[in-house]
């Protein structure tokens, strides 16, 4: 016949119903020791319920009781206690005594990667052990799935927070294309986010150097690194990465706890090493897998950034290939030209210029932009430029050499089409007389002696549109340190973060006031301040401008 269930049982089912039925809502491990040392109290016999947290050797990290205080001298005797699993024949056993305690449950767990436990009943003369131990075993295995629980959450937030952290740091470095400020952004993004500090080293003939370092206190950094001691110390742990050897070492760098070498590879190609310096407390220290991801993603950016400056000076040589290395000498005029390459661009742009003086000391300056980038348009944009130029030099009117380029292009049935135009310069008494010829190209600017800058006219088709070409044309005079300003579209079409154009709110007002700087400093600053103005990756800048030289300054220098 089946015993009859108790009050006092019923009441502790209850008791165990309702634990477990709260292990959902408990969010810290306090929350934990309010929810289950209380009920302990309940057992009968019970004085007093302790809790312990610990590592996985003795050391007591936390203290939480119920009913009997475990502070002060109470302390060396829950230790006690916790190591022996019951009352020990010590001055332990006294102390208890004294306090109403004959008896004694223990429950010890370590969790899987977690700070360890030890639950105490404390229990009077009247209390039963066997009964505690069955109810203290209940409510332990309430606090393992607890504990359980609340280690998976923290994994889960810590797991979000690196993909945050690594989203952010590739948005970031992706954000640069320059090697040296991506140096600087991975250090940065790194403290104190990630590390306490973090030094960024390149591998360079054969042997790592440091090129970036961040620390919360950069004073204190500052004095490490100008140790010679710890300098050696930290390049021979970048080597050792680097040599594949595993390098997360222990109290190697004074003040920093741990140090975390991680190797930037990417593309089969070793940048260098980034090292990690915590000082925080170990299981704080982000895994090395997520240290490993964040290295990887700064040796891409890094990779990029010299394959972008590769491409980049490959860019800028076929370029100037393109162009005259040498503008020519004629007397009574001074040539200067700029050619600036667009900021985010690793195509060969289109943009031209040259000039041609005849056996009669008429020139020919002209200028063009072949629509689109690469190499069909970099193919197009030298022989334009060589077609235009052989034909002026060998005294063909302008019209017709436009029209020669034209019927070229649609022989050729190249979808490419170029603006143009093109200036030929005469003497005549007290300057010179020029004929502007455009086809689609912007006007050129009027620099004039105490006079606002003024604009030329434009006109025309662009060059290969139509089956015959369309060419405005007009006649303008420049008088004795007059100058004429030729340039493409990137100068007046560079846009700021509101859509307004260079040309339209800034240009007249810059060249005014360069008018009376030398004339390669007048290039120059005028694509440099159209450059400035554009926030948007600025197109390709070619400017030609040509002074009429004032008898009374001398002649002017011939210019590069």
């Amino acid at each position: 016949m089946s015993r009859a269930v108790t009050t006092e049982e019923l009441g502790w089912a209850v008791t165990i119903h309702r634990l477990w039925a709260s292990v959902a809502a408990i969010t810290s491990r306090e929350e934990l020791s309010d929810l289950v040392l209380p009920p302990l109290l309940r057992v009968p016999g019970a004085v007093g319920a302790w809790g312990l947290r610990h590592t996985t050797g003795t050391e007591i990290t936390v203290y939480r009781w119920a009913g009997l205080p475990l502070e002060d001298d109470a302390r060396p005797v829950a230790l006690e206690l916790a190591v022996a699993g019951g009352i020990p024949d010590s001055p332990a056993r006294d102390w208890l005594a004294e306090r109403g305690v004959h008896g004694v449950a223990v429950s010890r767990f370590d969790g899987d990667g977690e700070l360890g436990g030890t639950m105490l009943i404390l229990l009077g003369p009247d209390g039963d052990p066997d009964r505690a131990a069955l109810c203290l075993d209940q409510v332990a295995d309430v606090t393992r799935e607890a504990i359980r629980r609340l280690a998976a959450h923290r994994a889960e937030q810590a797991q979000q927070v690196r993909d945050a952290l690594l989203a952010e740091a590739s948005l970031q470095m992706d954000a640069v294309l320059d090697r040296t400020q991506t140096l600087r952004r991975v250090a940065r993004m790194a403290v104190p986010a990630i590390a306490e500090g973090c030094l960024v080293y390149l591998y360079e003939g054969g042997r790592p150097e440091l090129r970036s370092a961040v620390h919360i206190d950069m004073r204190r950094l500052n004095a490490l690194l100008a140790d010679p001691a710890v300098a050696r110390q930290l390049t021979e742990l970048a080597t050792g990465a680097i040599a594949g050897r595993v390098v997360r070492a222990e109290s190697v760098v004074p003040g920093s706890r741990i140090v975390d070498a991680q190797v930037l590879r990417a593309r089969d190609r070793t940048a260098g090493v980034l090292i990690f310096m915590f000082e925080r407390d170990p299981q704080d220290v982000p895994p090395p897998r997520f240290l490993r991801d964040l290295s990887y993603r700064a040796a891409l950016a890094l990779d990029n950034g010299e394959l972008y400056e590769q491409r980049r000076r490959e860019v800028v040589t076929m370029q100037q290939h393109l162009l005259p290395s040498r503008l020519p000498s004629a007397a009574g005029l001074e040539f200067a030209a700029s050619y600036t390459v667009g900021d985010r661009v690793l195509e060969v742009g289109g943009d031209f210029y040259d000039v041609v003086v005849r056996a009669d000391g008429t020139v020919g300056a002209l200028v063009g932009d072949v629509c689109g980038r690469g190499v069909d348009a970099a193919a197009l944009t030298g022989m334009a430029r060589h077609t235009l130029g052989a034909l002026l030099q060998e005294g063909l009117p302008p019209v017709r050499a436009l029209a020669r380029l034209n019927t070229s292009l649609r022989r050729e049935k190249s979808w490419r089409f170029l603006t143009a135009g093109v200036a030929l310069l005469r003497a005549e008494a007290g300057g010179f007389g020029v004929q502007w010829l455009s086809c689609g190209h912007p006007a050129p600017l009027i620099l004039r002696r105490g006079r606002p800058a003024e604009s030329g006219r434009g006109g025309g088709v662009p060059v290969g549109v139509l089956p015959e070409a369309r060419v405005g044309r007009s006649r303008l005079r420049l008088a004795a340190g007059d100058t004429l300003v030729m340039f493409t579209d990137g100068l007046t079409e560079s846009r700021d973060a509101a859509g307004r154009m260079f040309g339209d709110v800034g240009l007249f007002e810059t060249v005014d006031k360069l008018r009376d700087v030398p004339l390669d400093t007048l290039v120059h600053e005028l694509s440099a301040a159209a450059a400035r103005f554009g926030v948007t990756g600025a197109d390709d800048i070619a400017v030609l401008a040509i002074r009429v030289e004032d008898p009374a300054k001398g002649p002017a220098d011939d210019r590069l």
